[in-house]
């Protein structure tokens, strides 16, 4: 369930950015209950099989290095080498060739991509586009491997400090008076910057330390439970005073449902398929939507964009997913999983 849910929220994002008959606050739900369910993953592994030592949180981000990078830069490499013969910034602005040192810096190693206020890391050039998330992910991770998934309190404390920050930079927007640039009720402040992850991070890694607990108690009132949360995403529809405040969080208790009520089996390898592919269709399918309206003048914003670059992003999954599969192997030495390790959800 939960590998096929994550592909199933990758679609929304994509659907959001290359179909867009919907609400886009629906794709801000999706990249929030990643992050919730993130936070819940990365703070079980540290906490079962990395460790605090140094040690460990070493092999903990050269894991997560293994995880993600293979993809993102095959897929950067591909998109470069279109960008040399396509101008795929005709699609998007932003799908160009990185020329200047920041650019460069924060592509190559994702870090950076995004900062404390949204107007800063706008204009740099994301040949991927969606890598910004990734970006926050990243940081994150780092945050709970030196410090905050220790305990409940430390996330408790991660996810005040992210909701001050969240305040402050949205201060500071709205003191621009420049609400073009951050989004209805410059949502961009509380979404598009780095601090955005820390609440639905550390709001994941509180469902671990107390998801015997909350399990507990959403098991016996789960329809009623799926019924509010279908009335407070209805309410979304209300207007942008509510969806650009509140919409991006309801990605918190979709995930505390979903984790509740998910089978904790581990996945099968068609579930483990799917899980990848969720990952790989998160970051491909903009500059894969590029390449068709710009160099096969496919229609921009039209369902056939949308389904044929969703095809496509699942075929390369067909290439990525074996290569990662073999990494696998690597990745295991690494963490010092010697024999099957426990049940898991492919992003350990």
């Amino acid at each position: 369930m939960i590998e096929l849910t994550r592909y199933f929220l990758a679609v929304a994002v994509a659907q959001a950015h290359l179909w867009p008959k919907g609400q886009d606050w629906m794709s801000q739900i999706a990249v929030f209950a990643f992050y919730t369910l993130s936070g819940y993953l990365m703070t079980r592994v540290l906490n079962e099989r990395y460790g605090f030592s140094w040690r460990g949180t070493g092999a903990f981000m050269l894991n997560r290095a293994l995880r993600l990078g293979p993809a993102y830069y095959a897929i950067l490499a591909g998109t470069l080498i279109a960008l040399t013969v396509l101008p795929l910034q005709d699609f998007h602005p932003l799908i160009r060739m990185p020329s200047t040192a920041a650019d460069i810096v924060t592509n190559a190693l994702v870090f950076g991509q995004v900062t404390f206020d949204y107007a800063q890391w706008a204009p740099l050039a994301k040949p991927l586009i969606t890598s910004w998330s990734l970006s926050i992910e990243l940081c994150c991770y780092l945050l709970l491997a030196i410090y905050f998934a220790r305990s409940p309190r430390r996330l408790i404390a991660l996810a005040a400090i992210g909701v001050v920050l969240c305040a402050v930079a949205t201060a500071q927007a709205v003191g621009t008076g420049d609400e073009m640039a951050y989004g209805p009720y410059f949502l961009q402040n509380r979404y598009g910057v780095v601090q955005a992850g820390f609440l639905p991070f550390a709001a994941g890694g509180v469902f671990y330390f107390y998801r015997e607990t909350v399990t507990g108690w959403i098991a016996p009132r789960a329809k009623l439970l799926c019924s509010l949360f279908a009335v407070a995403w209805l309410a979304m529809f209300a207007g942008r005073w509510i969806s650009a405040t509140a919409g991006p969080y309801l990605g918190i208790p979709f995930t505390y449902l979903l984790l509740s009520l998910a089978p904790g089996t581990r996945p099968s390898r068609l579930q483990d398929f799917f899980g990848r592919a969720s990952y790989h269709l998160f970051i491909v399918h903009m500059p894969v939507a590029a390449m068709l309206v710009v160099g096969l003048h496919l229609p921009a914003s039209k369902f056939v964009t949308f389904v044929a670059s969703v095809a496509i992003a699942f075929g390369v999954s067909f290439l990525l997913v074996p290569l990662e599969r073999r990494i696998e192997l690597i990745r295991r030495r690494v963490s010092g999983r010697d024999r099957e390790s426990p049940p898991d959800m492919s992003r350990d």
